[in-house]
């Protein structure tokens, strides 16, 4: 079935900003770190919220390409399930099922 373009996913997105605002504070970020270390560092005071974002997203990025906080999606390396509890003889007094 195709999804419409107005449609939301299930998956839920990494930042809950729109991509294009992320991307601007990303762009944003990497221009205040490159003009503050190299020609005033006036611009790095300035540019801290989206150098700051620069980081976070980096950070999160690597997070997640080294798996932590994903959960396994391969069946060989997931949790197995607890194992239904062993019922004794049934009582006289219990319903039957």
């Amino acid at each position: 079935m195709r999804q419409s373009v107005g449609a939301m996913s299930d998956e839920r997105p990494l930042f809950k900003h729109p991509p294009w605002m992320v991307g601007i504070m990303l762009i944003l970020g990497a221009m205040s770190l490159f003009v503050g270390l190299t020609l005033d560092p006036f611009w790095l005071v300035m540019g801290a919220p989206a150098i700051l974002t620069l980081f976070v997203y980096v950070g999160v990025r690597i997070a997640l390409s080294l798996g932590f906080g994903v959960p396994p999606s391969d069946p060989a390396g997931a949790v197995p399930p607890l194992p239904e509890p062993e019922r004794g003889p049934p009582s006289r007094d219990a319903p039957e099922p």
